[in-house]
């Protein structure tokens, strides 16, 4: 099985991140570096990053990653945020060089009007910026559902960004089920999400994929509509799920939760990572 678990809160600092994930019995975690809904924040004390590692010691949890904040988009055509983008961009990177996290997941960007073509190359222009100013992190591209103007919802855009990437050995692939499905890959049975994985295998290469996002999907195949949806109360049911878990080519990958949960976040994804656990042989 790979390693489970959940998007945990780094409220009251990140040091907080592995206990929250050790709640819910977590593998895994993921975790915004700072927060999501601003462009900058302090810096880490360190007195913060040392409890950060004590605190990952105490617990089970075998790799954290990170998720860029939302406001950041690589493809945007207005100058002023394409600057602040790479500016929180390399900002978050230089936090997870701190806290030993190998890649950050990023959503490739929306290209608001002005192409696909156009959107990948200001994508790849930002990431080689990134790159030149931090040297010991990744970044993880996140399959999307094609909403809007975001790219990133056919794997040949992923392919065409990371070719593009003068450091394209630190350029990675995070699989969001939900997305991938809601773009128009139907992975709704193990026939079928193995038909999407060696489709993925020839147009990017598999060893790019190093984690997944756990979501089911409240949209139809190719809706383009992102919806998440808790695990098998959604389109996608409880089949995929259970290829993945059982899946001996994924064991080391994390597999994050980003279901919707519901009044009390923790309770519900314990509940669903119990689920994903039974489902294992």
């Amino acid at each position: 099985m790979g390693l489970l678990g959940a998007h945990v809160s780094i409220a009251g600092g990140v040091k907080n991140a592995p206990l929250n994930g050790e709640k819910i019995g977590c593998d895994a975690i993921q975790i915004f570096t700072k927060n999501q809904r601003q462009w900058s924040a302090k810096e880490y004390s360190k007195d913060e990053v040392k409890e950060y590692f004590e605190n990952l010691k105490k617990t089970k949890i075998k790799k954290v990653c990170a998720h860029s904040s939302y406001l950041i988009n690589l493809a945007s055509p207005n100058e002023e945020i394409y600057k602040k983008s790479i500016d929180a961009l390399i900002d978050d990177l230089k936090r997870c060089e701190i806290l030993k996290i190998p890649f950050e997941v990023i959503h490739p960007g929306s290209h608001l009007g002005e192409g696909i073509e156009k959107g990948i190359e200001r994508i790849i222009k930002g990431i080689d910026k990134v790159f030149k100013k931090v040297k010991n992190v990744g970044i993880a591209l996140e399959t999307v559902a094609g909403q809007g103007t975001n790219i990133g919802f056919k794997f040949e855009q992923l392919r065409d960004i990371i070719n593009g990437v003068k450091e394209k050995e630190r350029v990675f692939v995070c699989f969001d089920t939900a997305h991938t499905f809601e773009s128009g890959y139907d992975i709704r049975t193990e026939k079928g999400f193995k038909k999407v994985l060696d489709h993925f295998d020839k147009v990017i290469g598999v060893e790019k994929l190093v984690v997944f996002h756990l979501n089911d999907s409240k949209t139809e195949c190719g809706s383009n509509v992102d919806r998440h949806e808790n695990i098998g109360k959604g389109v996608l049911g409880l089949e995929p799920f259970k290829f993945l878990v059982n899946s001996k080519d994924f064991e080391n990958h994390p597999m994050i939760l980003e279901t919707p949960g519901g009044d009390n976040m923790y309770i519900e994804d314990l509940k669903t990572l119990n689920l994903l656990r039974s489902l294992i042989k």
